[in-house]
């Protein structure tokens, strides 16, 4: 219950932060880009360009959070989060939008590894159940963020829905500047203890660097199936609202299993539940090549999302755990910048291979991407 009022400000900042990115983008972005005159190719590039820039952020914004604090970093990510939506109103070509997408990403690439940093500060003993319930928190935002920007646009439009991203933005800097500390200054981080070589020491740690591993191919999975699985679905003959409907199950189902899961690898440990999931959601992926019924991918998207829950909630409180205190965000960041490489691979990887084999071999080779991780965690993280 000590830190209980700062985790409850930090989730609210959460929510709002990424209902107010999410709605930005998902559907607003592509369509909003098309009123502009963009080519696909263009619309991809413009897409991409927030997942690039979280690449190079993450790991800078975790280290400089055990340099100089949490929350100097977070009312950072805050001011991003109010100010980017607004610059979408002056944006006329392909240029002008992806130079805001990059400042928009970097209020996402700063803001997450800093905040898992900062529960890492306030819990040991539930580490994994509090970042799961913070995770379920941001979830939440996401799965209202297209129904609301969806609404704007139908009854308004691209100016009216970036003015209420706006908004909520500015609602999640006003709330990330009254978080208050958890612990009184200087006591969460031995602030400038750390030089550039032990900064990198993390970046290339191998215990680190295979929960990022586990963490990218997981996302690898997930992005190369919400990219490619509607078009299969539909070449099914399956109606376009049941096709959302699976992705808003799966969501549905990571978000209320996150904290569950992070508490039963608080009890049981962080190895087992990792190994639990990737299996489980190789397996989820598996059963997808082989099954065509809409009610038999339900089935399989949920198997998919059981998996992911337990992988997603278990690593960062591992990763917390690989560390000394002072280096916690340099380590969350060290994970999220992997996790972003497999994030952006994954569309990717799954496209190409798409234009030599049928969709359930993709499936079937996404799978076995999954599985190949296992050797490196035993190898590197079994005890």
């Amino acid at each position: 219950m000590r830190f209980l009022k700062a985790f409850l400000a930090l989730s609210a900042s959460g929510l709002l932060a990424i209902l107010s990115s999410t709605m930005s983008k998902s559907p607003t972005l592509p369509l909003f880009a098309q009123s502009l005159g963009l080519s696909e190719g263009e619309i991809g590039l413009v897409a991409a360009a927030s997942t690039i820039v979280g690449i190079l952020v993450n790991f800078t914004a975790g280290a400089l959070s055990d340099i100089y604090g949490r929350k100097r970093l977070l009312v950072a990510a805050g001011f991003f989060f109010a100010s980017a939506p607004f610059l979408y109103l002056f944006v006329t070509d392909a240029l002008g939008l992806a130079l805001v997408r990059v400042y928009h990403g970097i209020a996402t690439a700063t803001f997450t590894p800093v905040a898992i940093a900062f529960i890492a500060d306030m819990y040991r003993s539930r580490r994994g159940e509090m970042m799961g319930f913070f995770s379920s928190a941001t979830m939440i935002g996401r799965l209202i963020a297209p129904i609301l920007a969806g609404a704007i646009l139908s009854l308004a439009g691209f100016r009216e829905a970036y003015l209420a991203c706006g908004v909520i933005g500015a609602a999640a800097f006003i709330s990330i500047i009254t978080l208050p500390s958890p612990k009184p200054a200087g006591e969460i981080n031995c602030k400038g203890s750390m030089d550039a070589r032990e900064i990198l020491r993390v970046l290339v740690s191998g215990r680190v660097v295979t929960t990022g591993v586990v963490m990218a191919v997981t996302y690898f999975a997930m992005q190369g199936l919400e990219t490619f699985l509607p078009i299969y679905m539909e070449g099914l003959g399956i109606e376009t609202w049941l096709i959302g409907a699976v992705f808003t199950i799966q969501l549905f189902v990571i978000m209320i299993l996150k904290p569950y899961a992070g508490r039963i690898s608080d009890r049981f440990g962080r190895f087992k539940m990792t190994l639990a999931g990737l299996v489980t959601t190789s397996l989820g992926i598996a059963c997808m090549a082989f099954l065509k019924s809409y009610l038999e991918i339900v089935l399989s998207i949920i198997v998919f999302a059981v998996g992911v829950a337990s992988t997603t909630a278990s690593i960062p409180p591992l990763v917390s755990e690989l560390v000394s205190e002072e280096k916690y965000g340099a380590a969350m960041g060290a994970m999220e910048t992997i996790k972003d490489v497999g994030q952006a691979l994954g569309p990717i990887f799954v496209g190409l291979i798409l234009s030599y084999v049928e969709f359930g071999v993709a499936l079937l080779m996404v799978s076995l991407i999954l599985l190949s991780a296992l050797p490196l965690m035993c190898l590197k993280l079994g005890r």
